[in-house]
C-alpha cells in the first residue's frame, strides 16, 4: 500500500517538475487571442499590454506629421523585407492607400492603414528569420 501511495505522489509531481513556462510571445498571443487588442496583462511582474507597436504608433495624435511619419517607417520596413526576398503582398497596397487617404486629409485612416502595412512588414522579417533559422530541418537526412 505504501508503495501504491509512495508511486502515485510521485507520479502527480512528474508533470509539475517538467512544467515550461511559457514565453512572452506565446502569453502576447494568448492575451491577443482571448481578449483582442488594448487589453492589459502582466508577464514576469511586468504589466503589458496586447498592442502590436505598431498599433500604438497608431494611436497617436492624427495630424498630417504623424502619419507622413508613420507612413515613411513602415515603407522603409516595406523596402527591408523586400530585399531579403520576403515582402508580402499587402503592405505595398496599405501604403498606397495611406497615401491616398493623406492626400483627402484623413489622417488617423491614413495611419491606420500605415500601421497594418508596417506590421505585415514586420511580420514577413520575423518569417524570413524563422525561416532562415530552421531551414536545415527541412532538408531530408
Amino acid at each position: 500500500m505504501k508503495m501504491i501511495a509512495l508511486t502515485l505522489a510521485a507520479s502527480l509531481m512528474v508533470p509539475v517538475a517538467f512544467a515550461q513556462e511559457d514565453t512572452f510571445e506565446q502569453v502576447f498571443n494568448q492575451q491577443r487571442a482571448l481578449y483582442g487588442k488594448g487589453h492589459a496583462f502582466t508577464y514576469a511582474g511586468q504589466p503589458y499590454t496586447t498592442d502590436h507597436p505598431e498599433e500604438i504608433e497608431a494611436m497617436a495624435e492624427p495630424t498630417r506629421a504623424n502619419a507622413e511619419a508613420l507612413i515613411t517607417s513602415a515603407e522603409a520596413m516595406r523596402q527591408e523585407s523586400e530585399s531579403l526576398g520576403y515582402e508580402w503582398r499587402d503592405p505595398a497596397r496599405f501604403l498606397k492607400q495611406a497615401r491616398t487617404a493623406l492626400s483627402e486629409n484623413e489622417y488617423q485612416r491614413a495611419m491606420d492603414l500605415a500601421a497594418r502595412a508596417k506590421y505585415q512588414a514586420r511580420m514577413s522579417i520575423a518569417q524570413y528569420e524563422s525561416v532562415n533559422a530552421s531551414w536545415q530541418q527541412a532538408v531530408p537526412e
